[in-house]
């Protein structure tokens, strides 16, 4: 999932509504395990998903609720 959630990203940067959707999100929660913003976006997403997972999934959640990813 995580893999899918960063092909997202890449695909939808260009598009500004998308964008900011991600950008909204990664601020959010990329920022429980990326304090200083050094992580590969990617690698913060799976960090996230091991130590915050309740976060991760409320994460998830919005973005399939933006039909940003699908199952």
């Amino acid at each position: 999932m995580a893999m899918k959630i960063f092909h997202a990203y890449e695909d939808c940067y260009l598009e500004k509504d998308k964008r900011k959707i991600f950008d909204d999100l990664f601020d959010k929660y990329l920022m429980l395990v990326d304090f200083d913003r050094f992580m590969d976006t990617y690698d913060g997403i799976v960090s996230l998903g091991l130590t915050h997972r309740f976060e991760y999934d409320l994460m998830v959640k919005t973005l399939k609720d933006h039909s940003l990813i699908s199952d």
